[in-house]
């Protein structure tokens, strides 16, 4: 079992549902996003003061992951993606989830022969409640499940 630390578990079972079904309808219109190639649906979910915290213990402020999905748009076409919540945690006005992302994607590398990049991983991530809704406050790479480049095993993103 997944653990989001040492937040406290959800207190009311009609909180967790309603949490988890609006953050659930959030996720699906990033995917939809995504898959139409179209980043700013992610980009119009993230607060003012969002940060995204990398694998190498980096920390990026929300221009900088802007920036980084919008060129990401530009280098990769997504096939598949799913964001999945494995856990929830509410603690005030936040939201801790636990989310699994599977994607596949394909792209050229620099002698423009076409390859595809299949990765899955989980995330922490911070949701905040506002009056617009739940906006994302804060991203945590936590684990990589897998990176796959045509198939194969790869050390990217490790």
């Amino acid at each position: 079992m997944l653990t989001v630390g040492s937040l406290p578990a959800l207190s009311r079972a009609d909180d967790a549902k309603s949490v988890r079904n609006e953050l659930k309808s959030n996720y699906a219109r990033i995917v939809k996003g995504f898959k139409k190639n179209d980043p700013e649906v992610w980009v119009s979910y993230l607060s003012a003061d969002f940060k995204l915290k990398l694998f190498n213990g980096s920390v990026q402020d929300r221009q900088w992951a802007v920036n980084y999905v919008r060129n990401n748009a530009k280098a990769f076409r997504i096939k598949t993606l799913r964001m999945t919540i494995k856990e929830l945690a509410l603690a005030g006005n936040d939201a801790v989830a636990v989310v699994e992302q599977k994607s596949s994607r394909a792209f050229k590398d620099a002698q423009s022969t076409p390859h595809r990049l299949d990765v899955a991983a989980l995330q922490r991530e911070t949701w905040t409640k506002t009056t617009d809704g739940w906006m994302l406050k804060s991203v945590q790479e936590w684990k990589v499940l897998y990176v796959l480049q045509d198939g194969k095993p790869t050390t990217q993103g490790k």
